[in-house]
């Protein structure tokens, strides 16, 4: 990847989640807490996925709030293009980034076997 994409998705991330938390007025949107986690914009600026996490334990509203965030595409671009200088104002595409619950759900595991840290050390000196 070009440091000129790179850049640009670091800007999409930006000013997307300045729009989101700062500008977009549906009260459904804002109840939860959303991060733009991620974007990835294509060659030819036509299209951008943007990756969100939302804090929520509802799968059903994190849903709902992926497609309310697909609505307010339009109003977004319109709030890119005023932001950005890009050759063309990409489409943007929401998906939910679930990352955050994986490794949340990986740390609870590990914190479940019950290894001090200890007995970890004990044990990898042994294998020395």
């Amino acid at each position: 990847m070009s440091n000129r994409m790179m850049r640009a998705d670091a800007e999409m991330v930006r000013v997307l989640s300045d729009i989101i938390s700062n500008k977009l007025r549906d009260p459904r949107i804002n109840s939860e807490i959303i991060t733009v986690t991620k974007a990835k914009t294509s060659s030819d600026f036509r299209h951008c996925k943007v990756s969100v996490s939302i804090l929520s334990n509802d799968i059903n509203k994190k849903k709902e709030i992926i497609k309310l965030l697909k609505k307010s595409s339009g109003y977004m671009k319109r709030e890119l293009a005023d932001s950005l200088d890009l050759p063309y104002i990409p489409e943007l595409v929401f998906e939910l980034d679930e990352n955050l619950e994986y490794s949340e759900k990986i740390n609870e595991i590990l914190d479940s076997l019950n290894i001090s840290k200890e007995e970890n050390l004990e044990t990898d000196n042994k294998e020395d």
